[in-house]
């Protein structure tokens, strides 16, 4: 094994993230940072990760190389470290040349460590949880960026914030909503009416208590980010409910793998049917997981569960891990309890919590509820980390959510 070690005059040897030390292995290259840390990349990865001018890079959706085009086998010409302490490498058989920093590989190493380094981690809560989730004042939110890049946090590692001291009036729901983005699509309309005297025909739309749920489960891609805002509220009942979905996905996990497997390997029907206006139908897991096994996405609709479409020795099982999941989603010390009046709002991530209401006698309450799409969810708090020189959180993939 080839060992180089980095003695350019130009070196900035007070910089822990350049590179002091690297070695030639068969598949690839181990370097060593100034802090004492090492690192493997093969071979294939770096040839794949070369963002010059020919090859294109990844970040600005203009890559040029296709991997077809690079052998699995591929292997270095040469290797050295260059005044900066980055890494040149000269690649057998065409001798074409690349250049990574220091800092570029660092903060996209792959071991163990690094990638779990970056993982999302939700914070997950209950009605037990001190603080959770979090309230914002409407106003602080709009005018500062500290109190806007805290809502992103908020949205992103809980799935939920209350918004308070909004404005009083019907269509504010898109008011607060803009404070993330412009409005999504929805089965209804954009601004929707959860009022007895609305016109659409739903649960919402009545008086009777609501069981906690994912909106519009029955859509190969539910909506993102809902807001929720009172516009009148009735002199009794009505309250607000939510359920953090990943905890009770854990508590479930936890208490009952085998029900909890069986909720993430196997299909729900959804189905939503206005005769003559709206047929949408979709089989999708009430459960989803991420490449690495964790939670990212929950899509629990009670009211909209279609008949059970499974094997026959499933379905009895299938159902005791869906009686138990929803007792779960029941249960007090898992639901946040709360009254909305005029000029308060919630937000939450629609893949993540869900959200209920008490029953009720007055028919003037008038709530409205929207959405914004994750992605611009995601995408505004990347940007604005950016800005605010919070680099790690600029970098970081978030979950896809109960995607299909």
């Amino acid at each position: 094994m080839d060992t180089i070690a980095h003695s350019g005059p130009r070196a900035v040897s007070e910089d822990p993230l350049s590179i002091c030390r690297l070695s030639r292995g068969e598949r690839g290259l181990f370097l060593r940072w100034r802090d004492g840390s090492e690192s493997f990349f093969h071979h294939i990865w770096l040839r794949d990760c070369c963002h010059c001018p020919a090859c294109g890079d990844c970040y600005s959706s203009n890559r040029w190389m296709v991997p077809c085009d690079v052998p699995l086998d591929v292997s270095p010409r040469g290797v050295r470290i260059d005044a900066c302490g980055g890494l040149v490498v000269e690649w057998e058989p065409d001798g074409h040349v690349s250049r990574y920093t220091g800092h570029w590989l660092h903060e996209n190493r792959y071991d163990g460590s690094a990638r779990e380094s970056r993982r999302f981690r939700p914070v997950l809560w209950d009605s037990r949880t001190p603080g959770q989730p979090p309230t914002f004042d409407f106003t602080g939110v709009r005018e500062s960026d500290d109190q806007r890049l805290a809502l992103y946090r908020a949205l992103r590692d809980c799935g939920c914030a209350f918004i308070t001291k909004g404005p009083c009036r019907p269509g504010a729901v898109e008011d607060v909503a803009s404070l993330v983005g412009g409005l999504g699509e929805s089965a209804y309309s954009p601004i929707f009416d959860l009022t007895p005297k609305g016109k659409v025909r739903t649960a919402g739309n009545t008086t009777r208590p609501v069981p906690p749920h994912t909106d519009e489960a029955f859509r190969y891609s539910p909506p993102g980010l809902m807001i929720l805002g009172c516009v009148h509220q009735a002199r009794e009942g009505g309250d607000t409910v939510l359920v953090d979905g990943f905890r009770i996905a854990v508590a479930l996990k936890e208490k009952d793998p085998d029900a909890f497997s069986l909720l993430v390997r196997h299909d729900q029907n959804f189905v939503r049917i206005h005769e003559g206006t709206l047929n949408q139908q979709v089989r999708a897991p009430m459960i989803a997981l991420d490449s690495d096994g964790e939670v990212c996405g929950v899509r629990i609709h009670t009211r909209s569960s279609g008949p059970l479409d499974l094997p026959v020795d499933l379905v009895e099982p299938y159902y005791a891990a869906y009686r138990h999941l929803t007792r779960l989603m029941m249960a007090p010390e898992h639901q946040v309890r709360r009254v909305l009046v005029p000029g308060d709002f919630v937000m939450f991530d629609n893949h993540r919590t869900l959200h209920a209401r008490t029953g009720f006698d007055d028919t003037r309450r008038h709530f409205q509820i929207c959405n914004v799409p994750r992605e611009t969810l995601h995408e505004r708090l990347r940007l604005l980390a950016a800005a605010c020189g919070c680099g790690d959180e600029a970098r970081m993939a978030l979950p896809a959510g109960a995607v299909r």
